[in-house]
């Protein structure tokens, strides 16, 4: 070849066959492996792209003398591994950037991690590694984890099931052999390894991604400190006992799991935050919700008026409890959320707010005027009666012009004598989705000309199901009608306005001909 550009041939290679496909390509690993074969210039971009994410380590064991035994489900060494081995074994490792320890790996022999623990060559056995998934949850296996981790590894993802002094050990004195690391989740990790977290965290100075479940007071602070910081995902079981907290990436995501409203209410105390993205998450309601639950989140924002988006999520409710009025958040409740004025995402859809009233959402609308999604109690099918009408819902809609999505809990039910008609102003044609949740509803037609009118471009939906209760079911009923109705009104909305459109163009037309 008079012209050749290596990258462009890999380009080529990873067009056939591309290891980051969800289901395995067999037939373009094998035209790739035939390429490998074709010349001596094909031979480097072809295996690099063979070689580049591992699944398993068998191939390493194949290509240096390895055989299958146990009717091919097993691949082991039969005999001792001597210079030549290695260096054909340090030839494709080099080339490996990600490695997956799969969880169904009780197959591998345990001798295979102790044979490559012995890797006798200077440096890393995968030394241009960047990715390592360790999804195995085999005991034996977590000794040998280091030996994967190298200076240039910069994502670690850990799932254990069940925790053992062996596996704390392990994972505590991880960061000196890859301090560079800047992905690490943990997802499974519990109380007892806490402390083995922890000590891997605050050994890593350029985290960007933390995801854990509980981690120290001193390993929080640690992340909090970092300015590389991007997103934080941690769980807490009690407040703070030292000084206050305090997150200062104004870019990073914070996600905070607890067990009740009321425990994270503790916990926030503590706590300053200057970002722009908090998500809250617990898993059970307290008896009664915290009343001066958002007054504390406001006190924990040193610039309110900064942050973007803000989310609360309560676990799943019991079906008694979607009654439950001592869970219900009302306007008195929500008022602090009006100084976080530059929301854009607002979720509280698992949480009830059939007390909110429409003055207050036409004060939210007021001082939010750049939400682009909000949320309002419609993820659950609540049994209580909603305050909001439909004229908050427009009042909403006049002032927010740039909603995209949009749920609310509200009272969609009309007076039949009386004829509603929805202000031209408070039209969403940008709005896409529209999602009542289970709101009360009486005349099917009339609900769907005012969303026809003000949500042309949207789907509507709700969330009642056939297993909800009794009550809900005339509801779920009512909600399917619209559901059907919808986009009949929509298309005869624009041809009508076509129609309006065509006849008035033409009147004008002729006046300027006469």
């Amino acid at each position: 070849m008079h012209f050749w550009i290596p990258e462009v041939v890999q380009l080529i290679f990873e067009y056939v066959y591309d290891p980051d496909r969800l289901n395995e390509d067999s037939k373009g690993r094998v035209t790739v492996a035939s390429l490998a074969r074709t010349c001596r210039a094909f031979r480097d971009p072809a295996l690099d792209v063979l070689w580049a994410q591992l699944h398993s380590l068998d191939a390493l064991v194949l290509c240096s003398g390895g055989t299958r035994v146990n009717d091919n489900s097993q691949v082991v060494w039969e005999r001792p591994l001597y210079d030549a081995d290695w260096r054909i074994i340090a030839s494709y490792a080099k080339r490996v950037h990600t490695l997956t320890v799969s969880p169904h790996s009780d197959t591998w022999d345990i001798s295979t991690m102790h044979i490559l623990s012995c890797f006798p060559l200077p440096g890393a056995l995968l030394p241009s590694l960047t990715e390592l998934n360790w999804l195995s949850d085999r005991e034996d296996f977590f000794p040998f984890l280091h030996c994967f981790c190298g200076p240039m590894l910069k994502t670690l993802g850990l799932s254990p099931v069940a925790w053992s002094v062996r596996k704390c050990v392990a994972i505590a004195s991880l960061a000196p052999s890859c301090p560079f690391l800047e992905h690490f989740s943990c997802f499974g990790a519990d109380d007892s390894s806490m402390q083995a977290i922890s000590e891997a965290v605050v050994g890593w100075k350029k985290l960007e991604v933390l995801e854990a479940g509980p981690v120290s007071e001193r390993a929080l602070k640690h992340a909090a400190s970092l300015h590389t910081l991007q997103t934080l995902r941690f769980s807490t079981s009690s407040e703070l006992t030292s000084d206050i907290l305090e997150f200062c990436s104004p870019v990073a995501s914070i996600e905070i799991a607890a067990l009740t409203p009321l425990s994270l209410q503790a916990f926030m105390q503590n706590v300053r935050f200057s970002i722009q993205h908090l998500d809250l998450r617990c898993s059970l309601y307290d008896d009664v919700f915290p009343h001066l639950f958002f007054a504390h989140l406001k006190a924990c924002m040193v610039h309110p008026e900064k942050l973007k988006q803000l989310s609360l999520f309560a676990g799943t409710t019991p079906q008694e409890d979607t009654s439950n009025e001592s869970i219900v958040l009302t306007s008195l409740m929500l008022h602090p959320l009006l100084s976080f004025k530059g929301l854009e995402h607002l979720d509280l859809g698992h949480s009830c707010t059939a007390h909110m009233d429409d003055a207050f959402l036409t004060k939210l609308a007021l001082s939010c005027p750049g939400l682009k999604e909000l949320y309002l109690g419609d993820q659950k099918a609540w049994l209580i009666a909603p305050l909001l009408t439909f004229d908050g819902v427009t009042s909403l809609l006049k002032h927010c012009r740039q909603l995209l999505s949009l749920g609310v809990f509200f009272n969609a039910t009309f007076e039949s004598d009386v004829a509603y008609t929805a202000p031209v102003d408070a039209i969403s044609p940008q709005t896409k989705n529209f999602l009542v949740g289970a709101s009360p509803i009486n005349e099917p037609a009339k609900v769907t000309a005012v969303l026809s009118f003000l949500f042309p471009g949207a789907c509507i939906s709700h969330c009642i199901s056939k297993e909800s209760p009794q009550q809900l079911q005339g509801r779920l009923k009512k909600w399917e009608s619209v559901d059907k109705m919808f986009g009949i009104f929509v298309a005869a909305r624009k041809q009508s306005w076509e129609q309006g459109w065509a006849e008035g163009k033409a009147a004008v037309e002729k006046i300027t001909i006469a």
